[in-house]
């Protein structure tokens, strides 16, 4: 009697980095945010910076949201939580 093979399971593929690295926002979307300000031609370089730009900027005022957030004794984030925040910094 011949063993049947057991096949093994597969190791998901880690996830793709984008090209430029630099920030956490999608690099198509940042590029229309700048072709929308009126550019005609957009360099990677600046996709670049400006993604890094708002990545630091979006994490300071979330931080500041959440710290909004605890004061008001609450876990859940809300949306009046970040516009707050917003009009803070």
């Amino acid at each position: 009697m011949a063993k049947k093979k057991v096949a093994k399971p597969k190791k998901a593929a880690p996830a793709k980095k984008s090209s430029s690295g630099a920030g956490g926002f999608a690099s198509a979307r940042v590029e229309r945010l700048i072709r929308d300000a009126g550019a005609f031609r957009v360099s990677a370089d600046a996709v670049d910076a400006l993604n890094s730009v708002l990545t630091e900027h979006s994490l300071k005022l979330s931080k500041y949201a959440v710290e909004i957030c605890n004061n008001s004794a609450r876990k859940t984030v809300k949306s009046d939580d970040i516009r707050l925040a917003a009009s803070k910094m």
